[in-house]
C-alpha cells in the first residue's frame, strides 16, 4: 500500500510542463525532425496545427503560412513524451456535437422565410478534446470568464490531479502509452480551433 501510495506521489511530483530533456545537441535534431514532419504537411493544401509548448502559442497553419496565432493561457502534460513526428487527428470528442435542427420528412417549419440553418462560430463548443493517433489526446478548455465558469474550472483542476495520475499508472502497468495535454485558451480562439480542424487534419506539437 505504501508503494501504491509512493508510485502516485511520483507521478503527481512528475505532472505539469514537461522539459524536452536532452543536451542542445539532441534538442537541435528533435527540431529539425519537427520542422521536415512540419514541412511534409505545408506540401498539403490542408490546415493543421501547431503546439509551441514553450512559447506557449498555438498555430493554424496551410501550405507554411500562419493563418492565426492564438496564445495559450495555461496548459499542464501528462504522461509518456511525444514522439518526434507530426500526429493527425483521429476524432474530436465532446458533450455536445454542433448540427443543424433535424427537420422529419414531410415536416416544414410553419414561416414563410424559411431559410437553411448555417453553422458559425458561435455555434462551436469551447470545451473538447483532440483525439490523436498514437493514443495522444490533446484537451481543451476556455479560459475563466464569469463566476459559474470560473467555479467550474476551479473545480476542474483538482478532479484532474486525480484521474490523470490514476490513468498514468494503468496505462503503465498494462505497458500502454499515455500522454495528454491540458491547454486553456481564450473562449474565442478554443471554438476557432474546433471550426477550423476537421479529422485527419495534421497536429505538431513542439515540446517546451
Amino acid at each position: 500500500m505504501m508503494r501504491l501510495g509512493l508510485i502516485f506521489f511520483l507521478i503527481f511530483l512528475n505532472a505539469g510542463p514537461a522539459p524536452a530533456g536532452g543536451n542542445d545537441k539532441e534538442i537541435y535534431i528533435r527540431e529539425n525532425r519537427l520542422l521536415e514532419e512540419e514541412l511534409k504537411l505545408a506540401r498539403k493544401q490542408d490546415i493543421y496545427l501547431v503546439f509551441n509548448l514553450r512559447e506557449k502559442t498555438a498555430s493554424l497553419k496551410a501550405r507554411g503560412l500562419q493563418l492565426k496565432k492564438l496564445p495559450l493561457k495555461d496548459f499542464r502534460y501528462w504522461g509518456s513524451p511525444l514522439g518526434v513526428k507530426a500526429y493527425h487527428l483521429k476524432r474530436k470528442s465532446t458533450l455536445f456535437e454542433p448540427g443543424r435542427e433535424v427537420v422529419s420528412p414531410g415536416k416544414t417549419k410553419n414561416t414563410d422565410n424559411f431559410e437553411i440553418e448555417a453553422l458559425e462560430l458561435a455555434d462551436m463548443p469551447s470545451k473538447y478534446a483532440f483525439v490523436l493517433d498514437g493514443g495522444v489526446r490533446i484537451s481543451i478548455r476556455p479560459h475563466a470568464a464569469g463566476i459559474l465558469l470560473g467555479m467550474r474550472n476551479l473545480l476542474s483542476w483538482p478532479i484532474k490531479f486525480l484521474t490523470r495520475p490514476a490513468a498514468m499508472f494503468w496505462n503503465a502497468l498494462r505497458k500502454k502509452p499515455y500522454t495528454v495535454i491540458d491547454i486553456v485558451l481564450d473562449k474565442n480562439d478554443a471554438q476557432t480551433l474546433y471550426w477550423s480542424l476537421v479529422d485527419g487534419s495534421g497536429v505538431i506539437v513542439y515540446p517546451p
